[in-house]
């Protein structure tokens, strides 16, 4: 199947969908380049469809990567002038798959990791997909986001976490005060990362189950989140 119109109906819709960034009614999200795909086929997501470029479709690279997806996903050819109103990025890497996302729970979340990743209000996209693949590297569980982060599905967030948010569980939205009394129920402790703090990181004690809080890249942490935490740590410059 090639499309060539600009007002074909599955492109209207599929840019309607993933517009804002964030999974779709299906929950599934948008995966743009051979990298990034690969790596979510590495990491075991459900790829159901797959728009590709016509000239990326000739691509024996390509055409390999696309017989690796298990299941057999639907392969939609969109012509090279069409292909760049699907994406973000300046220069189309040519393949974008929408995968489904695993089903997350924060209860089981917090019943089950010992150790997570709080981020209040972080607001560069780029900064959080750092801070993904440092959280997998760390063995860090998982990573909550209070209200108005940057959309963790944002696309340059994707790019930036090189495949690890579709390892480390990554939930958003939540109130500070109600997520910090939820994580205390939980038997978690707390420690804020903060350009004032005594502690250096490599003394701290992160034994049991512990919960790293970062803050705003500009204004840090609120001071009614920092009377919360046991600990507050800082990296020397």
């Amino acid at each position: 199947m090639l499309i060539t119109s600009a007002s074909n109906p599955r492109l209207k819709q599929l840019r309607a969908a993933l517009r804002d960034g964030w999974p779709d009614s299906q929950g599934r999200v948008q995966i743009e380049g051979p990298k990034l795909v690969r790596e979510a086929i590495q990491s075991h997501l459900q790829v159901e469809e797959v728009f590709v470029s016509e000239s990326c479709r000739r691509d024996p690279g390509i055409q390999a990567l696309l017989r690796q997806i298990p299941g057999k996903p639907e392969i939609v050819e969109v012509s090279d002038r069409l292909f760049p109103t699907l994406v973000s990025t300046e220069n189309p890497q040519g393949l974008l798959a929408l995968a489904k996302l695993p089903s997350i729970q924060l209860g089981k979340l917090l019943r089950s990791a010992s150790m997570l990743l709080v981020g209040c209000e972080l607001q560069d996209p780029g900064n959080l997909g750092t801070l993904l693949r440092s959280a997998e590297a760390f063995g860090v569980e998982g990573l909550l986001l209070t209200q108005t982060s940057v959309n963790p599905w944002n696309a340059k967030v994707v790019r930036a976490s090189a495949g690890s948010i579709f390892r480390v569980p990554c939930l958003g939205g939540f109130e500070s005060t109600q997520l910090l009394r939820n994580l205390d129920r939980n038997g978690f402790r707390f420690a804020a990362a903060t350009p004032q703090a005594a502690i250096d990181f490599r003394e701290a004690d992160y034994h049991g189950r512990f919960a790293l809080i970062l803050g705003n890249e500009g204004k840090g942490l609120s001071e009614e989140v920092l009377t919360r935490v046991q600990a507050r740590i800082h990296i020397p410059m």
